[in-house]
């Protein structure tokens, strides 16, 4: 992905990708955790920032990733060349959001800068590095832009699992994210080797985020269903190397508006993206970035500051976050027991309607007599299911309509 102010450009090499969550974990079925089901990019040195305000207070937005932090030496620094931890720009706005109630991701490298683990060769040094990230920004979640020549980069790619090895060790609940480019046949040979040294390093990754952007097949290219074909791709690259993933274990993350090829993906691709993420349970969406999220005028004319196409302010926000919470809605209230929540609603995506269950969420576990609520409807899982929606399954799948609610 991009630093504006440095102006970088794309090539077929240095395809944009975003987020993949790493995690120590025997094989099996991870979720990525509900609050960053939707969790776009905001390039953080940029003059657009703003928009990530509006978008948390106007338009519901719960989680962002904030990007980058590069490597510098043994150093790290945001983009702005300000260091991690006392960047009088960027701390401010992360700590508003974070009193505003958005979860944050931190990611590192992108199109022009690299991770630590690349640009310094100590371990320790390494190690200690992003274990600041956790500490001075409170994160439970960093995320590893990995584009261009990095990728083959054999001995960096071994210092970070090495580090995300160590720092599993000492912060249980900490997860992390690694960016691969891909196009629509799938990740690149470096990717899927990235994916086979952490599963060799004994290192799982719980979500594949693939940025299904800049293709490169032509300005006709239909980035909707583009996007959806990289995804079924890397999902079965990532079954030949762990057997065990999902969708859940799978993010999509689109270049909204036009794209430095040329190509354009519209709010009807956004859409196309939604249902796909909706009926499939994918574990994160994703897009480039917030600040673009809005016409191009006055102080917006670039590329990386608009998405270049006619829209309304924040409308890919808009669109991605009907798949943040079910059908649009919030949950308020209420506990849960046995599976069940009371005490609680769910409101918005159905009318209005009020439903007493907690809505249904594509990471979570269900086990056979949990209900949830869906699209103004009721539902009660059959026997264990993660991933599946209700309503898709059929009579005989495995969530049994209990009515409008």
């Amino acid at each position: 992905m991009h630093l504006a102010k440095w102006a970088a450009s794309a090539t077929a090499l240095t395809l944009a990708t975003a987020g993949a969550v790493f995690a120590l974990a025997p094989a099996g079925n991870a979720a990525a955790t509900s609050a960053y089901s939707v969790a776009p990019y905001v390039d953080m040195s940029n003059s657009q920032e703003g928009l990530l305000d509006t978008a948390i207070t106007g338009h519901g937005l719960k989680a962002y990733t904030a990007a980058f932090v590069l490597g510098s030496g043994c150093n790290q620094i945001w983009g702005d060349t300000l260091p991690i931890g006392a960047d009088s720009f960027t701390d401010p706005l992360i700590a508003k959001a974070k009193s505003e109630g958005a979860s944050l991701i931190i990611s590192s490298g992108g199109a022009s800068g690299l991770p630590l683990a690349w640009t310094c060769s100590n371990q320790s040094s390494i190690d200690a590095g992003y274990q600041a990230l956790v500490n001075d920004y409170g994160v439970s979640q960093l995320d590893f832009d990995i584009e261009g020549a990095a990728i083959a980069d054999t001995a960096a790619i071994a210092r970070q699992v090495q580090a995300m090895k160590d720092l599993k060790a000492s912060n249980s609940s900490l997860k992390f994210s690694v960016t691969l480019p891909v196009l629509t046949s799938g990740l690149t040979n470096d990717g899927v080797n990235i994916l086979k040294a952490a599963k060799n390093a004994g290192v799982r990754i719980d979500v594949v985020n693939v940025m299904t952007m800049d293709f490169y097949a032509g300005t006709g290219t239909e980035m909707g269903q583009g996007s959806v074909s990289a995804a079924q791709a890397t999902l079965s690259q990532m079954q030949s190397v762990d057997s065990g993933y999902t969708y859940a274990n799978l993010g999509i993350t689109p270049m909204i508006g036009k794209n430095d090829d040329g190509s354009t993906f519209t709010l009807a691709d956004a859409q196309t993206v939604e249902s796909f993420a909706a009926q499939h349970g994918v574990g994160r969406l994703a897009f480039w970035s917030v600040n673009r999220d809005q016409p191009c005028g006055g102080g917006a004319n670039s590329l990386s500051t608009c998405s270049q196409i006619s829209q309304s302010s924040l409308a890919f926000t808009d669109t991605f976050m009907k798949y943040a919470g079910g059908s649009g809605g919030s949950t308020t209230g209420g506990t849960t027991t046995g599976g069940t929540t009371t005490g609680g609603t769910t409101t918005g995506g159905s009318g209005g309607t009020t439903c007493t269950a907690a809505s249904w969420s594509s990471s979570q576990v269900y086990t056979g007599a949990n209900t949830v609520s869906w699209k103004g409807h009721n539902w009660k899982a059959k026997w264990w299911t993660q991933g599946e929606e209700p309503g898709t399954t059929g009579e005989w799948g495995v969530w049994q309509d209990l009515g409008a609610c």
